[in-house]
C-alpha cells in the first residue's frame, strides 16, 4: 500500500512517504531534503538525525559565516550537493557556498507516482547564483528509496559543477557490529582534514578497504569504531566496478544498499564522525557516516577540484544531465 501525506512541523511543510516497508519525510522548503528514512517492522530511523535537527523556518540565516550557516540549515537526513561540494569558492562573481546553492533552495512540488507503483514528489527550483534548473523527483517503492535528478544549464555559457548526494547514516545502523561493502578499487584520504582525532594517513591513496593509518599499521574500512573511540575520516572510493556501497548489520538484522550509476557520478565521499571532530560543529558527540555518490572529489571546493583532479563536469549551454541514487532496505536472513 502506497501513501502520501502533507503534514507542518515547525513552520515548515513536510511531505510523508509510506509504503508497507519504509517511511520517508522529504522538505521541499529547503533542498527537498529526504529528513527521515524509516524501516517500519522494528521502527528504526536509517538516516543520522543532527543534534539539533529541524529548526524552526526562518532560523536558518542567523550567521553570515559560510560554515555555521550551512550547518545550522542541517536537520542531518540526505541532502543534494550542487553546484559546488565542500568548501565555499567564489565562480562568475559570486560566492558559491560551501556545498552549493542546492542544499538551501526551496522547491516548489506536485506528487507523482513512481513507474513500480510507488509514491513520490517531484521538486523544481531555479538556483539564483549560477544558471541551473534542477528537478528532483524522490519517490518510495515498496523497500526502495530513489532520489533522481535532472539539472540543466539555462544559462547562454558553459559552467562548470561538483554534484553529489548527500545520505548520511545513524545508530542504530552504523556500530561496531556494522560491516561496510563498497564495489571500489581505490580509497583516497583527503589530504587537506588534518585533525587531531583523524586516523588515517594524509592524502594517501591505497587498495580499498585497507588504509594506512597515521600511527602506522593499517585501518579496515569495512568496520565502524564505536561511538566514543574519538575518531573521525574524510576521503573519496574511486575507481568503482558499478556504483554499489552497502551498510550490513547483523545484530540489528538489517541491510542498507546505494546504487547508483557509476559512469554519471564515478566517486562516492567517505565522511565518518565517531566522537572526533572536536569544537564546532559536532563536540565530540557525533555518530554517523555518509557515503555519498559524486561526480567529483575532493570536497575542498570546486577551485581545488579543477587544480587537482580535474574531476568537475562541464554544462555546456542548453544542456541537461540525470543522475539518480536509490537506497533499498533489506532483512539479513
Amino acid at each position: 500500500m502506497r501513501r502520501l501525506d502533507v503534514v507542518e512541523r515547525r513552520g515548515w511543510e513536510i511531505v510523508r512517504l509510506g509504503s508497507d516497508l519504509l517511511a520517508a519525510e522529504v522538505l521541499p522548503g529547503k533542498g527537498g531534503d529526504v529528513l527521515s528514512l524509516q524501516w517500519l517492522g522494528t521502527a528504526t530511523e536509517l538516516l543520522w538525525q543532527s543534534p539539533w535537527g529541524l529548526r524552526a523556518r526562518g532560523a536558518v540565516t542567523t550567521s553570515e559565516h559560510d560554515v555555521a550557516r550551512l550547518i545550522e540549515a542541517y536537520p542531518g537526513g540526505w541532502q543534494t550537493v550542487f553546484p559546488n561540494g565542500g568548501d565555499a569558492v567564489t565562480e562568475h562573481g559570486v560566492a558559491w557556498g560551501m556545498h552549493g546553492e542546492a542544499w538551501l533552495t526551496p522547491f516548489d512540488w506536485t506528487p507523482v507516482n513512481g513507474a513500480g507503483g510507488g509514491c513520490g514528489v517531484e521538486l523544481r527550483a531555479r538556483l539564483v547564483r549560477s544558471p541551473f534548473e534542477i528537478v528532483k523527483r524522490v519517490v518510495l517503492d515498496a523497500d526502495r528509496l530513489s532520489v533522481s535528478e535532472t539539472i540543466t544549464n539555462v544559462g547562454g555559457e558553459p559552467i562548470e559543477a561538483m554534484w553529489s548526494q548527500h545520505p548520511a547514516f545513524g545508530a542504530p545502523l552504523i556500530g561496531p557490529d556494522t560491516l561496510i561493502e563498497a564495489t571500489a578499487g581505490t580509497f583516497v584520504v583527503d589530504d587537506r582534514r588534518d585533525t587531531p582525532s583523524g586516523d588515517l594517513a594524509l592524502g594517501v591513496r591505497a587498495t580499498w578497504p585497507h588504509v594506512p593509518g597515521r600511527g602506522g599499521g593499517t585501518v579496515d574500512l569495512t568496520r565502524i569504531p564505536a561511538p566514543d573511540a574519538g575518531v573521525d575520516r574524510m576521503g573519496y572510493l574511486t575507481d568503482f566496478t558499478r556504483g554499489h556501497a552497502a551498510i550490513r548489520n547483523p545484530r540489528l538484522g538489517l541491510a542498507v544498499e546505494v546504487d547508483w550509476d557509476a559512469a554519471t557520478l564515478p566517486h562516492a565521499w567517505y565522511w565518518l564522525e565517531a566522537g572526533g571532530g572536536a569544537g564546532f560543529p559536532w563536540y565530540r558527540s557525533a555518530y554517523v557516516l555518509a557515503i555519498e555518490p559524486a561526480t567529483s572529489f575532493p570536497g575542498q571546493g570546486i577551485a581545488a577540484v579543477r587544480a587537482n583532479t580535474g574531476t568537475q563536469v562541464v554544462f555546456a549551454p542548453g544542456e541537461t544531465r540525470t543522475a539518480s541514487v536509490t537506497v533499498t532496505v533489506r532483512e539479513l536472513a
